[in-house]
């Protein structure tokens, strides 16, 4: 038999593993985006590119490359993107 209280807790892990869930998969829909960015002066395009993070609020994307300016074409992508950057 369950409490009210172990009812609400497990309520919550449900709603955090989904909220993780759900950010994790837009974080790797943009990942797979990154991989297709090149470079603006090279015309590379990423060496690597991985989902970091534990909570919804620190996900982020490590990119490897051959310059900074890759990072910033990345970054860029990013900030276009209204579901990570919310409305203008």
């Amino acid at each position: 038999m369950t409490t009210a209280t172990e009812t609400s807790v497990q309520a919550k892990g449900d709603s955090d593993h989904d909220e993780m869930a759900a950010a994790r998969a837009l974080w790797d829909e943009l990942a797979v985006r990154a991989r297709l960015v090149h470079c603006p002066e090279h015309y590379a395009q990423p060496w690597r590119v991985m989902v970091l993070g534990d909570t919804p609020a620190k996900l982020r994307l490590y990119v490897s490359g051959c310059c900074p300016q890759l990072g910033e074409a990345v970054n860029g992508m990013i900030r276009a993107e209204p579901r990570i950057s919310g409305p203008r």
